[in-house]
């Protein structure tokens, strides 16, 4: 079934958005795994999303991402959440009148300080029953798993991130809860303040990834660290010396996500195949 003919059976199934079904469904830009759309019914403005169908091979829950959307919202820093249905990924948002961020905004001085403040309030909410834990360190061997089995496991990058792992876990157990994915399309931005959207790799985790998920996602210079960090504020969560390792560890993670989305597509020379080229370059640079 068509993506567009899909999503709209998925929202007449129910009677919270059944008003949805038949209205005119403008595509939203975005991943290469979801659909999405902007809904008008009425004075409202909707964000309507339908998952893939790989999601779960790629590491997303969707029961915990419904949870962890309506804890957000609650918080506000996430759209208010209409619908979730973790069968089919059909997510129904307010839609933000806003504009994502570009790359070169993720790294104006500003905006630096301003997402530090929005993980340092993310990484203060209280855990919620339902939503998983997350261990980058399960990911990465997981990952590594299917990669292994492709024939696409890279050992060199592999020795280089081990050791950046132990590090993290020899601090021990810090959790919170966290987005993981702070990609500047992630960030909407309303003149006033900052949303956070799609959480699907989202949960209670170790919050140094979030941090690092910013800083590497951008290449964010030495300085640039040091502006979040400031902004963040001196936490035990967050030790300053152990960011480099989050780094190596969040890059590897990274690189092995790509690696096994491409290995699934057929796709050797796409967008996904050049951003794990990129990643790899940069793992191969890193001294922790």
């Amino acid at each position: 079934m068509a993506p567009e003919l899909a999503v709209r059976a998925a929202l007449g199934e129910r009677v919270a958005t059944r008003a949805l079904a038949n209205v005119p469904l403008v595509p939203v830009p975005g991943g290469l795994s979801n659909h999405a759309w902007r809904a008008d019914a009425g004075n409202c403005s909707y964000f309507v999303r339908l998952g893939g169908a790989n999601a779960a091979s790629l590491g997303v829950d969707r029961e915990s991402e419904c949870v962890l959307l309506e804890a957000a919202a609650e918080a506000g820093l996430s759209p208010r959440v209409h619908a979730c249905d973790p069968r089919n990924g059909l997510m129904v948002a307010d839609y933000v009148q806003g504009s994502p961020w570009q790359r070169t905004d993720a790294h104006e001085p500003l905006n630096v300080a301003r997402i530090g403040a929005v993980l340092r309030k993310l990484h203060s909410m209280p855990l919620r029953a339902g939503v998983r834990g997350i261990s980058f360190d399960r990911q990465a061997s997981r990952l590594e798993g299917q990669l292994a089995v492709a024939g696409s496991l890279d050992p060199e990058l592999r020795r280089i991130a081990r050791p950046a792992f132990a590090s993290l876990a020899s601090r021990g157990s810090c959790v919170v809860l966290c987005h993981n994915d702070l990609h500047h399309l992630n960030i909407l931005d309303d003149g006033e303040r900052l949303w956070l959207v799609d959480w699907e790799y989202g949960g209670c985790g170790d919050p140094l990834f979030d941090l690092a998920s910013f800083l590497c996602q951008h290449e964010s210079t030495p300085a640039e660290r040091e502006m979040l960090l400031e902004a963040y504020g001196d936490s035990p969560l967050v030790p300053a010396l152990l960011v480099p390792a989050a780094c190596v560890a969040f890059d590897y993670v990274q690189w092995l996500w790509y690696r096994c989305w491409v290995d699934g597509h057929l796709d050797g020379s796409g967008e996904y195949a050049a951003r794990a080229d990129a990643i790899a370059r940069r793992i191969l640079a890193t001294r922790i």
